[in-house]
């Protein structure tokens, strides 16, 4: 995202600040954002309206999880030189924030000021995505997609909404030809194998998950959707592995834990997966499913009272299958 400097300026100072924002520029390209806003500091006060200056260091802001920051910095870009990244940019600072109403203001301003801008039409979508807007998430990708047609996040992403409303083969298109135009994106290899796993060729989904993990080895996403996958095909030791190596990468991370629960039950380790179940809920105290687990493994330890107290916790969350259970099992 880093903007090369104008190397045209006369002064001593405008010079010097010149070479200090290059320098910041390396700073940040190797992920040294500390150094590298120490350096655009100095920069941005030897000349005060040096508006790249303010866009990188908004830049850096954003990566340093300060969206805050960012949005002024952004202001001030808008204030000098206004154009499609300084909008693009605040929008995205926005939508760090979940403030998808402004965030939704400002790329809109990007695209209809810049219409040929389609990162601006790319983070719409995304945050039409957030709202659950999936029509209005389509158009934008479709058009990031028309201005650039190798955008493989963009495929990804429209292959995401697809995959959302239940069209696998258009689904599984757009995430082929994002990781035809981007073999690293690990993400797209992942959702590959969700696409397989949905339409049950559970062979091609490990393929998947597998590559997702050889591009990126902590996405605990993968390994937790490919022990997954070993589960349904009843490999439960493999199963246990990937999840143990989700929750060593991700050790908050409930699905993991969830689904370990259920291949340790599967093995025959009761008193393990209910600790693992716990460990599910104590990270997310509304998760039904694990409520609803927990439950029919007290029931096989013959905690009666235990798995209708679990039972009942997960028809109140809004599990239809608990509430099965409390009717027929648990007395009044």
């Amino acid at each position: 995202m880093a903007q090369d400097a104008d190397t045209t300026s006369s002064s001593k100072d405008g010079q010097l600040a010149n070479k200090l924002f290059n320098e910041s520029v390396d700073l940040f390209n190797k992920h040294k954002f500390i150094e590298a806003v120490t350096m655009i500091n100095k920069a941005i006060t030897l000349k005060p309206d040096f508006a790249k200056a303010y866009y990188n260091r908004a830049c850096i802001k954003l990566q340093l999880n300060s969206p805050d920051e960012a949005i002024m910095d952004f202001d001030k870009v808008i204030e000098l030189e206004p154009n499609a990244k300084a909008y693009s940019g605040r929008g995205y600072a926005y939508l760090q924030k979940k403030d998808y109403q402004k965030a939704i203001g400002d790329f809109s301003i990007a695209v209809q000021q810049y219409p040929d801008y389609p990162e601006a039409y790319y983070y719409r979508g995304c945050t039409n995505v957030e709202q659950d807007k999936y029509q209005q998430a389509l158009m934008d990708f479709n058009k990031a997609i028309e201005l650039e047609p190798d955008y493989a996040s963009a495929y990804n992403d429209r292959g995401s909404v697809k995959l959302l409303m239940e069209d696998y083969e258009s689904a599984k298109n757009d995430f082929t030809k994002a990781v035809t135009f981007d073999p690293t994106i690990a993400c797209a290899y992942d959702n590959l194998g969700k696409v397989h796993e949905y339409i049950d060729d559970l062979n091609s989904a490990l393929e998947y998950y597998t590559a997702a993990i050889k591009i990126d080895p902590d996405y605990y996403i993968a390994y937790n959707n490919r022990g997954r996958v070993k589960h349904e095909t009843g490999d439960y030791e493999g199963a246990l592995e990937d999840y143990d190596k989700a929750v060593s990468i991700r050790p908050d991370y409930a699905y993991a834990y969830n689904n370990r629960g259920n291949a340790k039950y599967m093995m025959g380790d009761l008193n393990g997966a209910i600790a693992d179940f716990t460990k599910a809920i104590d990270i997310d105290p509304d998760y039904a499913d694990a409520y609803l687990n927990r439950g029919i493994t007290k029931e096989m330890q013959r905690d009666e009272k235990g798995a209708c107290s679990d039972w009942n916790k997960a028809a109140e969350l809004g599990i239809i299958e608990a509430r099965k259970y409390v009717n027929n099992q648990c007395a009044d």
